[in-house]
């Protein structure tokens, strides 16, 4: 009687191993078709030199990068977004933010950004950044100031 390949036997759970591996990175994650998207309103203004605690890991950058003398957070929202899926932040002034996360590899997240006002559109731009960055946009006049957008998505 004839014996069975040894080698047949020992391949076989190797070779579904293989398979399995295969499939499973052929599936995207769903932490990766997810993006958290964070969106912090920041009034600027020379009123003072006051800037907010909330602000404290990120005082240098602000003083860096714009010209005031004063920093308030006026309000910050976080919503998770699957990709291409449209999410609605409400920003001080009667302005609204839509963020939409775009395809992206690796460790980099895009997002399609629209601010309006009303039925005015003040800007349409596209933020590449990577997963856990952060990009400040200098917005719109606010009171005696502007809003500064921090924008950070993970």
């Amino acid at each position: 009687m004839p014996r069975p390949d040894p080698r047949g036997r020992a391949g076989a759970p190797a070779l579904s191993f293989l398979l399995l591996l295969l499939l499973l990175a052929a599936v995207p994650s769903e932490a990766a078709d997810t993006v958290s998207v964070d969106v912090g309103a920041v009034y600027a203004s020379n009123e003072g030199t006051s800037v907010d605690p909330a602000l404290g890991t990120i005082r240098g950058k602000l003083h860096s990068m714009f010209n005031y003398t004063s920093y308030r957070m006026l309000d910050r929202k976080r919503r998770s977004l699957s990709v291409g899926e449209a999410g609605e932040f409400e920003l001080p002034g009667r302005r609204t933010m839509r963020a939409t996360p775009l395809p992206a590899r690796g460790d980099k997240v895009r997002l399609s950004i629209q601010i309006s006002e009303g039925s005015r559109n003040l800007l349409t731009t596209t933020l590449g950044l990577r997963r856990g960055g952060m990009v400040l946009v200098g917005g719109p006049p606010h009171q005696s100031g502007v809003l500064i957008l921090i924008i950070s998505a993970e």
